[in-house]
């Protein structure tokens, strides 16, 4: 395989963002046809509860840039957009370890579940606010709920891949579906194209654009001086214009910052909760401050709550 290397310059620096031109990974060299044949191979058994200790993240740590070259770059195969660093964007588990557990892993052993923990061929990239919409959730679950953020981010390739995914994944670790489940992802799948159940990859000459919550870790890193795309305030863009050359991509130029509202309503829940009286927990949030939702790395109220799959969000089921 061949690693295609390129250095993109800016106006102040580089930032590398390249695709690299790596085939399939032999997990994903599977059809169509072989994938709905490893689901009718499945178990399909109601989920089992499971009351054990969460594998430590530092079975998965530091996996980022093995992750990117599984993609191409990197880049979110749920939604198609890149970043230009780490700083937003978290290893998401495309079967969810609880999920795993309730699907018999549990019953199997922590040898057996700390190799699914870091097991590359269940591991991607995503935004927290990605990760955390779609939480514990299984394919169904995910599917049928009434509001979804992750649901509604998902490009049409990303859903069936989602789903092919989820097949090879329970496949390789000897995993049940329920039959709700086992039901949603034959349904997709029986509408997916062949090329179409393999990971997005970033091509090489795509139109690339970041995520408004990547501006602000690109432009404070580098010193901005212009932005690429035509907007129709560019006074408004300030200290968020992205500094590009006739070697980058197209870039989204978007201004402000995505969570300021939520960082407002966590400081406002942190007077509540205080001049209450009240412990700062998930649970006094979700029932004093209904304007918060899944908190993130570095806002107001992450430190003050316990992060205990250290996985940069709290709260998740908010």
């Amino acid at each position: 395989m061949t690693k295609l290397r390129c250095t993109l310059g800016t106006l102040t620096g580089a930032l590398f963002l390249c695709p690299f031109s790596f085939g399939h990974p032999s997990e994903e060299e599977w059809s169509r046809s072989r994938i709905l044949s490893a689901l009718s191979g499945l178990q399909v058994s109601v989920e089992s509860s499971c009351s054990v200790e969460a594998i430590e993240s530092s079975a998965w740590a530091g996996t980022q840039d093995s992750i990117a070259e599984l993609h191409g770059g990197r880049l979110s195969p749920y939604d198609g957009i890149v970043f230009p660093n780490y700083h937003y964007v978290q290893i998401e588990h495309i079967v969810a370890r609880k999920e795993a557990d309730e699907s018999g892993l549990c019953g199997m052993g922590e040898t057996a579940r700390s190799n699914f923990a870091a097991d590359i061929l269940n591991l991607t990239l995503a935004p927290g606010s990605l990760n955390a919409s779609k939480g514990d959730r299984d394919f169904h679950d995910v599917q049928s709920a009434e509001s979804s953020l992750f649901r509604d981010s998902l490009t049409d390739h990303a859903l069936c891949w989602w789903a092919a995914q989820t097949v090879r994944v329970k496949s390789k670790h000897g995993l049940s579906v329920d039959s709700d489940e086992e039901a949603a992802l034959r349904s997709v799948l029986n509408a997916c194209a062949d090329e179409h159940v393999f990971r997005p990859r970033l091509a090489q000459g795509a139109d690339w654009s970041f995520r408004p919550e990547f501006v602000d870790a690109l432009t404070g890193e580098l010193e901005i001086a212009a932005c690429y795309e035509t907007v129709e305030n560019p006074a408004a863009l300030g200290a968020s214009a992205m500094a590009v050359s006739s070697h980058l991509p197209n870039v989204a130029c978007v201004p402000g910052d995505p969570r300021a509202g939520q960082k407002t309503a966590q400081t406002a829940c942190i007077a509540t909760l205080e001049a209450s009286g009240y412990r700062a927990n998930c649970e006094n949030v979700g029932r004093y401050c209904p304007d918060v939702d899944p908190i993130q790395r570095g806002e107001p109220l992450y430190g003050l709550l316990r992060d205990a799959d250290s996985d940069g969000v709290v709260c998740e089921g908010l």
